[in-house]
């Protein structure tokens, strides 16, 4: 019988078996935005969503519209022995009872165990997303030891990786994973489809939730989480308002597990009167709105992939100042405006951010065409094509009697 030289893609959706998708932890966040992108990216495909127990499920069926969702108890983010074994035993089981024409990992733990089960018994090609690594600077001891080699180990049993930036892809190729395999994919990120002016941002910022009118304003956009620094935020602002005669405001824009210390260490900085706390924002035009009306963009994480937040105030406009993460210098060569910093020097900040309060105002220079909705499909589509294509040929040239 002659094989079926179709692209693999340009096929009727039921005709080729589902694709597995299968992510450590499902909640809210840039790695669930790269589920969302890629299940989108190929509509010719079922997907299998594998969950981690630490899982909103119900938010997971909702953003995504996988045709099937699991929860699978063992998946934790936390490293478990007995569970990461039984998880382990649990994919590959599934892996070897179902029929599946792909394997795409989402997050460090389903990555390392998802893409060990792919490997056993010659499985199905697997595609690793990747938002951030999981070690580097601001990592501790046990991931730097840890990670790099299961990398080394996985990256030539790894079909392809989707990685959001090309820092993030150098930072992997030079632990050993072919370079060839690296394929930067941005993550998708709303982007405003028409800005208003300034002033006119800054006045419903004002209006909405109380910013003092005329008071330069610094914005923080992002999860209130150890790993964004959040409680750094405090000691900026009195640096700024010990230094300057006129000191800003601070605009904080999300939520997390450090929200009462942070609220705390402002009481105890006697800053609250200079900070809103807006919580977590849904609706994407209402942070647009506030990084636009904002003088400055404050970024001090530990840790970034590439930080969707400077993407946004690249394309409003609005000058940034971060840690030198992952993926900062990389907005910046773009054409953005803003300063990149040594991590951990909130003095350094602090110098960045009243320069840019004194400097004049910019509009829109970055060249943000590779965050389209276009670009992102098509650069999913020509990985996953890639990886089936190469898979198929790969066990064409297995059977007996082919040349």
């Amino acid at each position: 019988m002659p094989m079926d030289d179709r692209h693999p893609l340009d096929v009727e959706r039921p005709a080729l078996p589902p694709a597995l998708h299968v992510c450590t932890r499902y909640q809210r966040g840039g790695s669930e935005r790269r589920v969302q992108d890629l299940i989108r990216a190929l509509p010719d495909l079922r997907h299998h969503l594998v969950l981690g127990a630490e899982s909103d499920v119900d938010l997971a069926r909702e953003q995504t519209g996988a045709d099937q969702v699991t929860v699978l108890p063992t998946l934790v983010r936390q490293v478990v022995p007995w569970k990461d074994t039984a998880a382990l035993l649990a994919l590959w089981r599934l892996l070897r009872r179902g029929r599946y024409a792909l394997v795409v990992t989402h997050q460090s733990k389903a990555g390392v165990l998802a893409r060990t089960a792919a490997a056993a018994r010659g499985g199905p090609p697997s595609v690793h997303s990747l938002s951030m690594a999981s070690f580097g600077p601001g990592y501790g001891r046990a991931e730097n030891l840890l990670f790099p080699r299961l990398e080394r180990a996985l990256g030539t049993r790894t079909t392809a990786y989707c990685v959001v930036g090309e820092d993030l892809a150098r930072r992997f190729a030079d632990v050993g994973v072919p370079p060839d395999r690296l394929h930067v994919v941005r993550s998708g990120v709303p982007l405003p489809a028409q800005l208003p002016p300034r002033d006119q941002a800054r006045r419903r910022l004002d209006e909405r939730y109380g910013t003092v009118p005329g008071r330069p304003l610094i914005c923080y956009v992002g999860s209130l989480e150890p790993r964004k620094n959040p409680l750094l935020l405090p000691r900026l602002l009195r640096r700024l308002h010990d230094r300057l005669p006129g000191p800003p405001g601070l605009l904080v824009v999300g939520d997390g597990p450090e929200r009462g210390r942070l609220v705390d260490e402002l009481r105890t900085q006697d800053l609250e009167g200079s900070v809103v706390l807006t919580g977590y924002l849904s609706d994407p035009p209402l942070v647009h709105e506030a990084l636009r009306g904002a003088d400055v963009v404050v970024l001090m994480s530990e840790a970034e992939g590439l930080p969707q937040v400077l993407v946004q105030a690249a394309a409003v406009g609005t000058p940034f100042v971060a840690f030198d993460v992952e993926g900062v210098r990389e907005v910046l060569a773009l054409g953005a405006a803003g300063s990149v910093v040594p991590r951990g020097s909130v003095q350094e900040v602090a110098d960045e951010v009243a320069r840019w309060l004194g400097a004049a105002v910019r509009e829109p220079q970055a060249d943000l065409s590779s965050w389209s909705r276009e670009s992102i499909t098509a650069s999913y589509r020509s990985v996953v094509v890639g990886a089936l294509t190469g898979h198929r040929e790969t066990a064409s040239s297995r059977r007996p009697g082919h040349p």
